[in-house]
Parts: structure tokens; C-alpha cells; sequence
């Protein structure tokens, strides 16, 4: 990727559009000196910026970093080549820092308290019976190995591992996954999520599969809802070869929550439709619909699942 094309291609679009530097960084809640920095090619947009902007200058994400509009074959080919690997960098990004921010904020408060209590005895008052010296080691000891677990996690590879590409870069029917870890993995294709409520989903749809039956084709979504009936949220999509798999977590009783699955044979689906955010499944005289974060994400999986499906 040329920065700098990139940066004269933004400004061109942003032209095209109409838009003032100040109109594009108020769109997208950033300052216009960022944009301006963009423009003159001195850095890049930041990947989770990426996705609005290229939606307010009326590209796709591919396209934007290609600095130039593609067609046809070429278009299919650089979506799948680059913006997989947008969305894993983005997420690994995130959780990287995240994970770091744990480790070096553990770390630097076992150190400060493993100092205050050589200092002044401070967590002596905490545990009094305890020998104080042995409280500073076992501080200090705790501060210093956090330290190292995160310099050690920023040395770790961060490359995807075969695996990883090609659950983020095929298209449905050419991958089968067994567990719900792979599911998830599948679904970041279309959608960036990471909750706990999905894995549990997903871990649900996993126990469903029967003997050697495999899913070709997984996504997410907020919710599903059965003829407007709403039933799940944390909503997963899960298709094998003969059926289609929908899981999420459902309301027991007042507070308490369970997660179950639902199942609808793939020749009993009709038709599959985006409709603004939402994928709607057209089954058996039924309306099965899933509502997404944005309407991009829906029709991507939309498409997906007519593949997965083998509907027109």
C-alpha cells in the first residue's frame, strides 16, 4: 500500500463528495488535522475508522486502501485478499492491548505495594500475622513476573496461522469446522465481535452437530426473531450441509439466562434477503430474521448463506 497515493485518493473522494476537511473529521468524530495528515499522505486512517470511512467517501474498504475503484473479478479478488485481514488486524490490535493493559497495570501495582510495605509495612495492616518480609517478596515476586508475561506477549508472532487464513478467507462450502471456536473464527469475516455470549452460542451449536456432520458456513448477529416474535439474542447462524443451525441466549424465568438452538432444514428455505440491518430467512411459511450492526455486515452474510445454501 502507497500512503501517499491513499492520501490523494481520500482527498479526491473527499472533493468529489463535496465535503470540507472539518465536514469529513465531524462525520467520523475525529479532528480535521487528522484528515489533513491523511491527505498529505504523513499517516493512516486507523483500522477502526477505515469502515466509516470509506462508507462517507463511498468505497469499499478494499478499494480505499487500493487507492483506485476496482470492477468485476478484480473487485471479488482484493475484498477477499485485504479486508479479511483488515478485520483480524483491527481485533488483534484491540486484544493485544487490552491484554497488555492487564499485565503491566498487575505488575506495576504489586510493585507500588511491594515498595510501600518495605517502606511504611502498608499491607501489614491487611495481614498481620503474616512475617512482612516475606509480603514484600511475594509482592515484589508477583510485580516483577506480570512485568515479564507482557513483555514477553508483545514478542509473541502475531501472524494468523494457516488455519486462521483460511477460515477468514474462504467463501461458504469450501471450509468445515466442527468446533465453536472455528465458528467464531468464520464469522469475524463478516462481522467484528468478540463476546463471551457468542463463544457460549457458538459452544452451543458445537453440541448439536451429529457425527460427521460439519458447518460450511457461520455468522453473527444482535438478535433473531421467529415471524416477529423476538427469541434470541447474541444470535448465531451456523449452516451444514443439510441444515441451518440458529443459536443465541433466551430469557429463563426473570433474570436467569440459558442458550439453545434452533434447527430448519436448508431445503425448506425459500429465499435470502437483506432488508436495511437485518438478513431475513424466508422458511417453511416462516419469517426467520437476524438483526445486524450495520447494513453492510447483513448483506455479506445474506450472500454467504445463499452460497452455503446453494440459493439463487
Amino acid at each position: 500500500m502507497n500512503q501517499e497515493q491513499i492520501g490523494k485518493w481520500i482527498a479526491y473522494l473527499r472533493k468529489a463528495k463535496k465535503l470540507t476537511q472539518e465536514q469529513l473529521a465531524e462525520r467520523l468524530g475525529v479532528s480535521s488535522r487528522s484528515v489533513s495528515r491523511w491527505e498529505n499522505g504523513r499517516c493512516m486512517p486507523d483500522f477502526s475508522l477505515l469502515w466509516d470511512l470509506s462508507g462517507e467517501l463511498g468505497v469499499s474498504v478494499p478499494e480505499l486502501l487500493n487507492g483506485a475503484r476496482a470492477e468485476g473479478k478484480e473487485k471479488a479478488g482484493i475484498e477477499d485478499s485485504i479486508n479479511v485481514f483488515l478485520v483480524w488486524s483491527g481485533q488483534e490490535k484491540q486484544r493485544k492491548a487490552k491484554k497488555l493493559k492487564h499485565y503491566f497495570g498487575a505488575g506495576a501495582v504489586s510493585l507500588i505495594l511491594a515498595l510501600l510495605q518495605a517502606k511504611f509495612g502498608t499491607v501489614s495492616f491487611l495481614f498481620p500475622d503474616g512475617p512482612e518480609d516475606l509480603l514484600t517478596g511475594i509482592l515484589a515476586a508477583v510485580g516483577i513476573l506480570s512485568e515479564f508475561i507482557g513483555f514477553a506477549y508483545i514478542r509473541q508472532n502475531a501472524f494468523m496461522t494457516q488455519r486462521e487464513i483460511e477460515l477468514l478467507s474462504k467463501n461458504g462450502g469450501t471450509v468445515r469446522m466442527k468446533n465453536g471456536k472455528e465458528m467464531l473464527q468464520f464469522a469475524q469475516k463478516y462481522r467484528a465481535v468478540d463476546s463471551k455470549c457468542y463463544k457460549a452460542a457458538f459452544a452451543e451449536i458445537e453440541k448439536e452437530l451429529k457425527g460427521n456432520e460439519s458447518v460450511i458456513f457461520s455468522a453473527t448477529g444482535d438478535s433473531y426473531s421467529r415471524n416477529e416474535l423476538p427469541m434470541m439474542w447474541y444470535a448465531v447462524l451456523a449452516a451444514t450441509e443439510t441444515r441451518l443451525l440458529i443459536g443465541g441466549q433466551r430469557l429463563k424465568g426473570l433474570i436467569m439466562v440459558r442458550y439453545e438452538v434452533e434447527s430448519f432444514a436448508l431445503n425448506d428455505i425459500t429465499r435470502v434477503e437483506q432488508s436495511g440491518f437485518s438478513v431475513v430467512i424466508h422458511a417453511s411459511g416462516m419469517e426467520l430474521k437476524i438483526e445486524e450492526g450495520n447494513p453492510e455486515a447483513a448483506a455479506g452474510i445474506a450472500r454467504g448463506l445463499r452460497e452455503a445454501a446453494g440459493i439463487k
